[in-house]
């Protein structure tokens, strides 16, 4: 009791010392408050330290008993005070111990008996002490042990009487009895149960407690009991008494408590007859007590309740906030990938509920590098048991599937302000729903943010019109297994492919020798000689997307130039960069420059100057400019126009005019969104595919319309039609004129709770996609994005696309078109042979590489929150990688070139030439980085468009390809005007 207050009042002691919270909430608006908060807690200034107070200060109209009791219970003083008792306690047993160890000393020494008085006047002071403090003095006298301390404290005192004034006390079975009360000292060591810190640990001290008690207690009584008086002359037995040594009756009772009875010692005597056997009753019934306590405990104090006591040996990162099965997966399959520097950290799991069944499945895959606590993050003595004082990063997870959003951030930001004023440096990533809520759980001090409902409606919308965008952004983003890239494949497209799975994204640090290139200089130089593409760089303003010409200049650092994202196929890739030879670099910059001299009608120099103050370079410990730049880009991304409030006939009409006749090439979105506005404002912002069209009209097939507030919001975007219906109903499919559409969006609305099998929750978007398949089976199959909660259905959507390849009513087409996707059929069985060689033992329990080769994935046309899932992960890792995403998608507010990643036909001048060559080419002739591309099926060959990221350069272009750049977005008729030129 003493220990916990004590911790407690330490606890506030030092915040005190500290002073208030650097990001502590006012009463004013959120957003204010975590405007300072973010500014404030990255530097905390060490606090003067203040004397210690030993002593609580009386207070007001209390009592001197009350403050006696209140200083013993409570004050720094009162728990030295019983450390101080607990050690003179085992003094004083060790010290009998050592006096009487080879047999009862009846009369002591004179500097034994001072040394055993003043003890026992320094434990009777205390006796006296804390009964005249107990609130009920009886009931303080009642207590078994209080008793006991009372009886231990007379021997000595009666030993003092004696040698003051002999025959005092005479000699008297009463008095020898309380003499053998000697040895109960050992009962004070119950004094140590107050230190215990947990109900588990106590009842183990107990019981050794008691067993110790009982053992010392017992041999050191009877060896008074059994003593002789008088030189025995005979034998023991004949004298009733014996004199041994006290490790024989320790011996002795400690055979008499198991049982076993060897017969070597006993007791002669009639009184230590009756004490051993009363001792060994006693035994049989404290014991068991004890020992089904403990087992009571145990088994309902789970490991979940302990303390994570590895923070030493294993650096550790903090999981909190909404725990779901589904993520760890992904994030343990990420977090503890072979490829990964960080072998030795763990992760620490600290949840308000105990593991699930489906919890429990994951984590013992990963038993001995996961620690899984149950507790809250909004309480300190939960974040303490998580040592978040010392963790390396935390990481605040979000109930995806809520159906109250707002809220559901709102527990971020909370949780998000806990870990901050609990650790000022430690980086926090969170994952929220709204992106209105980005830029206040930024300013509440969250390093970086992944918007799951912003991202989400990006990725989707875009990859209506962007072929295969979804696995471009799942494979670059998640840390892949490189024995695949080794594995020889019958089948021919999974060789480019599973050479494109292999990259990911990397921040790359460049070296101080490539000061003096161009930013396309650079790319040149490290894709002839290094598997590395720079894509984008971190500058002081946030990620940006940089034009070619921009020139690397020098930093602060005098080893490193500045830090690019880049497309690499591993980290030895990356780390080679750095071991580029700087004769090598100065031979190409001199080249370079000679080039520059003949093209200064591109850009002269002070353009390049200009350009050059625009935008700085940052070397990643400019942490607080960033995120400021990041809290801007998402302030200006979530402003919405607002229109007059009279829209209630917009509304009605919405709802009832459905799909006029004149709607062709649109988009048919099979439910709503989560972020219904996001998603339309991407399509509406994203460049048109050629010069012919315009942004796509948008049809939504539901069962269920959008509230009117919803409506008030995306009541701006123009040529947005709704049909009520189900998508799995032909006639409501038809009605959204699905035989013109270019592209088909199919999402999960579904909820797990609502099926026995959680693996059920994707049976609509399966069943819709499968109506679809049947309605275009002798037309023409749109470019098809479904969206799939559980990785594991995509074989399901594989079996489909085999049973429509098998159809005898299909046939090959004659052309490739850009806006079509067309099947082919498949000569044969339907025999799925997607993924026939994928091996096992590259895979890892955790990896989601059985899916990657599915031809569903390969075509880049399903979406899964894996994506999201690896994103949050690599954060750690990566550092600002989410902004560097968005940035990739949706591109930059502030950029007026608007460059971002798009699509665009091979042009005809590249047909048939290496993907190397287009490569250099498309870089020299476009400024846009080219990172891969699509291809449409092939027959036979190709039985299904296919995803090719960074194929081999030897590939060759073929009719219809798809290219997949960076940079500011052009249609294929300015390509075939630039290369006409």
């Amino acid at each position: 009791m003493a220990t916990s207050a004590w911790q407690s009042r330490r606890s506030t002691q030092l915040a005190k010392a500290i002073g208030p919270p650097k990001n502590a909430l006012p009463e004013t608006a959120i957003s204010a408050a975590a405007r300072s908060t973010a500014r404030k807690s990255v530097s905390l200034v060490r606090p003067k330290r203040r004397k210690r107070e030993y002593l609580a200060v009386r207070a007001s109209g209390e009592s001197f008993r009350e403050w006696v009791e209140r200083n013993l219970e409570e004050s720094y003083g009162g728990y030295l005070f019983d450390i101080s008792m607990a050690v003179l306690g085992v003094f004083m047993v060790i010290f009998y111990l050592v006096i009487n160890w080879n047999g009862f000393v009846k009369k002591n020494l004179g500097w034994v008996q001072d040394v055993d008085f003043y003890l026992n006047l320094i434990f009777t002071a205390e006796f006296l002490l804390r009964l005249y403090a107990a609130h009920d003095r009886l009931d303080y006298m009642r207590n078994p042990f209080h008793f006991a301390e009372l009886l231990v404290l007379l021997p000595s005192w009666f030993d003092f009487i004696t040698k003051v004034r002999d025959g005092v006390i005479p000699d008297n079975a009463i008095v020898e009895a309380i003499s053998g009360l000697r040895p109960a000292r050992i009962l004070r060591l119950y004094r140590f149960l107050e230190f215990t810190t947990s109900s588990l640990q106590r009842q183990i001290v107990a019981a050794m407690l008691i067993v110790v008690s009982i053992t010392i207690s017992t041999a050191g009584i009877l060896q008074v009991i059994e003593d002789c008086k008088t030189p025995c002359l005979t034998s023991p037995r004949a004298c009733g008494c014996q004199s041994l040594s006290m490790l024989d009756y320790l011996y002795f009772v400690v055979v008499s408590i198991a049982t076993l009875g060897y017969g070597d010692i006993t007791p002669v005597s009639e009184t230590g007859k009756v004490l051993i056997a009363f001792i060994i009753l006693l035994t049989f019934i404290v014991v068991p007590i004890q020992v089904n306590r403990i087992a009571q405990v145990i088994s309902s104090h789970t490991d979940y309740s302990s303390s994570y006591r590895e923070a030493k040996q294993h650096p550790h990162i903090i999981l909190t906030g909404y725990i779901d099965a589904d993520f760890l997966t992904v994030f343990f399959h990420e977090f503890f990938h072979p490829g990964n520097l960080n072998w030795n950290e763990k992760v620490v799991i600290l949840n308000t509920q105990p593991p699930s069944v489906s919890l429990k499945k994951v984590l013992n895959t990963v038993d001995s590098k996961v620690k899984y606590l149950v507790g809250s993050p909004m309480l300190d003595e939960d974040l303490n048991r998580a040592v978040l004082q010392d963790a390396r990063a935390c990481y605040v997870l979000v109930n995806r599937n809520t159906t109250r959003p707002q809220y559901a951030d709102q527990c971020t930001a909370l949780i998000t302000i806990a870990l901050r004023r609990g650790n000022p440096t430690c980086p926090i990533y969170a994952q929220v729903i709204n992106a209105q809520n980005a830029p206040t759980i930024l300013r509440m001090g969250a390093t970086d943010v992944v918007v799951h409902g912003l991202m989400k409606a990006s990725i989707m919308a875009r990859s209506c019109e962007v072929f295969g965008l979804t696995t471009v952004i799942m494979n670059l983003i998640s840390q892949p297994y490189t024995e695949l890239d080794e594995r020889q494949s019958p089948i021919q497209w999974q060789k480019p492919y599973v050479h494109g799975y292999v990259h990911s994204f990397y921040i790359v640090d460049i070296p101080r020798t490539f000061s003096g290139l161009t930013f396309g200089d650079l790319i040149r130089f490290l894709y002839d000689r290094t598997p590395v593409i720079p894509i984008g760089m971190l500058t002081e303003d946030g990620v940006q997307l940089v034009d070619m010409e921009f020139k690397l200049g020098a930093t602060a650092d005098p080893n490193l130039c500045c830090k690019v994202y880049a497309i690499a196929k591993s980290m030895d890739a990356v780390e080679d960069v750095a071991q580029v030879p700087p004769e090598q670099v100065l031979s190409y910059r001199k080249n370079m420059r000679r080039k520059a001299r003949s093209a200064m009608d591109l850009l002269n120099e002070e353009q390049m100057a200009a350009e050059r103050k625009k935008i700085k370079p940052a070397l990643g410990n400019e942490v607080e400019k960033i995120r400021q730049n990041t809290i801007n880009t998402y302030t200006i991304a979530t402003a919405s126009t607002v229109l007059p409030d009279d829209y209630t006939f917009e509304y009605e009409e919405f709802a009832t005019v459905g799909v006029p006749t004149s709607v062709a090439r649109h988009i048919v979105v099979c439910g709503f969104p989560l972020d219904t506005y996001q998603f339309l404002k991407t399509i509406r912002e994203a460049p048109p595919v050629d010069d012919e069209t315009d942004s796509p009209a948008v049809v939504f097939l539901s069962t269920s319309l959008i509230d009117e507030d919803e409506f008030a919001r995306i009541r701006v975007f123009p040529n947005i039609y709704f049909v009520q219906g189900s998508p799995v109903h032909f006639p409501d499919l038809r009605r959204t004129r699905l035989e013109l559409a270019t592209s088909v969006l199919i999402l999960t609305r579904a909820k797990e709770s609502t099926f026995s099998d959680r693996n059920m929750v994707d049976a609509d978007a399966i069943t819709t996609l499968r109506y679809i398949v049947e309605i275009t089976q002798r037309t023409r199959m749109p470019n098809v994005v479904i969206e799939l909660e559980r990785p594991s259905n995509v074989k399901l959507l594989s079996s489909l696309a085999n049973d429509r390849r098998t159809s005898t009513s299909y046939t090959l087409p004659t052309i490739v078109s850009r806006q079509l996707s067309y099947r082919s059929a498949r000569r044969g069985s339907g025999r799925r042979d997607s993924t026939p060689w994928v091996p096992v033992d590259a895979m890892g329990d955790l990896g989601t590489s059985p899916i990657v080769l599915e031809e569903f994935v390969a075509a880049g046309r399903v979406y899964m929150d894996v994506i999201l899932d690896s994103l949050l992960s690599e954060s750690y890792r990566k550092a600002w990688i989410a902004p560097f995403i968005n940035v990739l998608v949706n591109s930059r507010p502030d950029d007026p070139l608007q460059r971002r990643l798009f699509q665009v036909e091979a042009p005809d001048e590249l047909i048939s030439l290496q993907y190397g060559d287009c490569f250099r080419k498309l870089l020299d002739v476009t400024g846009c980085i080219c990172i891969g591309l699509w291809r449409p099926e092939r027959g036979v060959i190709l039985p299904h468009p296919c995803v090719f990221v960074n194929p081999p350069p030897d590939l060759q272009v073929e009719p219809g390809d798809l290219f997949y750049l960076v940079g500011k977005p052009f249609t294929f008729g300015d390509a075939q005007a630039w290369w006409a030129k």
